[in-house]
């Protein structure tokens, strides 16, 4: 059976000309969502995305499937609750991509002992988790010695930490997480396409309106009953492009994470941990490396081309190497990244952090709706609440299908509570399609840098079978290597992309081409970080 993303023509083929009931603007997570929930209901839906799928915020984010402990601090309950719903949701129906993640928080000496108050006030929280919905993880918290703090990171200074508390959440990859709900929203007759950007939107009239895309220096037209605006931070612009007035505020924040070897912080758990500013940051293990975040802003940048600063560099820097034994130097960093979330706004805050999480969807206009804000755990909600908007403009009422619908790489034996191969926790049933790339061609069996664990064929799977359109966006966002070990990957750009290119049979001017792109993106992505790079030894081939 062919793989729902491997024929992109086909797919844009389907669109030209094409009148669907709904068409969604924007392949991020929610959009990805709502084609998914609308289609499994039997609408006809068409997604277009201006960029590659998921290369906004939904491959940027900090990668946890939470319950949203740290939102009891604000008393918002009702958001807790719904989060840990959703949670439970993503267990149920996307096992084989969500794992277990521990999360400890460390208690800190203050005059030589923990302050009582202090960890009662964790505790009762913690337990007040358990109540809202966490229980459902098969999981409970619990209080950890010294001793056990220090086991679970042992880079850690341990001088001013007493003991600590550990909780569970989930985790996932963002961007793998967005592929499986756009495949699942093919597998119920959804045509979705990347590179394919919104240029126009006619007036509405009796029959809906008409989108203007353009793809590939061509331009189609397709005929949309009702339009989905779920294009995260750049909802105003399709506003603006659709020419529909909106009051909506919207306060981009931008986040940023460093990545290093963990061997230089030593967790084997995700760890919380206090800044000077009275935040904090997470270290989370991945595989090799940690990745520590995130910074929290809502100065101005360019949405549409985030990167990592200085700036940034030195809070994570400096707000972790506080707390470890041996502090972590700028060229230990291997990699990183940077994006924003739509966040929004009451205009009264300007900290990032105290804006809210919950989401807002909204009828515009005639035949269009936005969605925004929200956030990864929710995203299965966020596309319910919109469809079913949708069903009250289509007078058309059909129950939502997703609550227990089973997201595509789902298989026999998936669980939240295994860690797994690597492999089967990231591709599910696909797995065996990369074992049988490397039994076909040993070389690509090679990791594609020599710290990570990612295989050269994962990158030709995701160029031959998940519709990455670039080299790029195969080491981007159907792999993550590009993020946890960019400077390498920069640094040995040519040869990876001679391997993969013969791999995929490119001739020699497209794995020139393609080379040259990748190490042009990696470049901006990287910011700061792709300065003096690594000498690193090459995979083979």
């Amino acid at each position: 059976m062919a793989e729902p993303l491997a024929n992109r023509a086909a797919l844009r083929d389907r669109m030209a000309g094409a009148s669907v009931d709904v068409l969604v603007v924007g392949g991020g997570i929610t959009g990805a969502g709502v084609a998914l929930d609308a289609a499994s209901r039997g609408f006809s839906v068409a997604l277009v995305e201006q960029g590659d799928f998921a290369s906004g915020t939904s491959s940027r984010s900090s990668k946890m499937i939470h319950g949203g402990f740290r939102y009891l601090q604000t008393g918002d309950v009702a958001l807790v609750r719904e989060s840990l719903r959703e949670r439970y949701a993503l267990q149920r129906n996307a096992a084989h991509l969500v794992t277990v993640m521990p999360f400890m928080i460390p208690l800190f000496l203050k005059g030589g002992v923990i302050n009582p108050k202090l960890s009662r006030a964790l505790g009762g929280a913690l337990w007040s988790y358990q109540l809202a919905g966490a229980w459902r993880l098969g999981k409970r918290h619990r209080r950890l010695d010294h001793q056990a703090v220090s086991a679970h990171m042992s880079g850690l200074d341990m001088e001013r930490i007493g003991a600590g508390y550990l909780f569970h959440d989930l985790r996932t990859d963002d961007a793998r997480l967005t592929l499986a709900v756009l495949a699942s929203a093919v597998g119920q007759g959804a045509a979705v396409l990347n590179y394919a950007r919104c240029t126009g939107v006619s007036a509405f009239d009796r029959d809906g309106r008409t989108a203007h895309i353009a793809v590939g220096g061509e331009n189609i037209e397709i005929r949309a009953r009702v339009i989905v605006n779920a294009t995260g931070v750049w909802a105003q612009n399709f506003l603006d492009i659709a020419g529909i007035a909106s009051d909506r505020q919207l306060a981009p924040a931008k986040g940023t994470h460093l990545v290093v070897p963990r061997a230089l912080t030593g967790n084997d758990i995700a760890v919380s941990l206090p800044t000077s500013d009275r935040r904090t940051i997470s270290v989370v293990n991945e595989g090799p490396f940690a990745y520590i975040g995130s910074t929290e802003s809502t100065d101005p940048d360019d949405i549409n081309q985030p990167s990592i600063t200085q700036s940034d560099v030195d809070y994570i820097l400096s707000g972790v190497n506080r707390h470890l034994k041996r502090p972590i130097a700028p060229s230990d960093v291997t990699g990183g990244w940077a994006g924003f979330r739509p966040l929004i706004s009451g205009g009264k805050s300007a900290r990032s952090s105290d804006l809210s999480r919950k989401h807002s969807i909204s009828v515009e206009a005639e035949g269009v709706v936005t969605v925004t804000g929200g956030k990864l755990t929710t995203y299965r909600e966020m596309a319910e609440g919109t469809v079913n908007a949708i069903c009250g403009i289509l007078n058309r009422r059909v129950a939502c299908r997703t609550r227990d619908l089973k997201l595509h790489g789902f298989g026999p034996g998936a669980s939240h509570l295994s860690d797994g191969q690597r492999l089967d926790k990231r591709y599910g049933t696909k797995a065996a399609a990369i074992t049988q790339i490397v039994t076909m061609s040993p070389p690509l069996g090679h990791s594609v840098t020599p710290l990570g664990d990612t295989l050269l064929a994962e990158v030709v799977w995701g160029l031959q079978a998940e519709m990455a359109a670039s080299l790029a966006d195969a080491l981007l966002r159907r792999t993550r290597i590009a993020l946890y070990d960019g400077r390498a990957v920069l640094a040995n750009a040519e040869q990876i992309g001679l391997i993969v290119g013969r791999g995929v049979g490119w001739s020699p001017s497209q794995i020139a081409l393609e080379t040259e792109q990748l190490k042009s993106t990696l470049r901006h992505e990287l910011g700061v970080l792709a300065h003096d790079l690594p000498t690193v030894v090459p995979c083979q081939s």
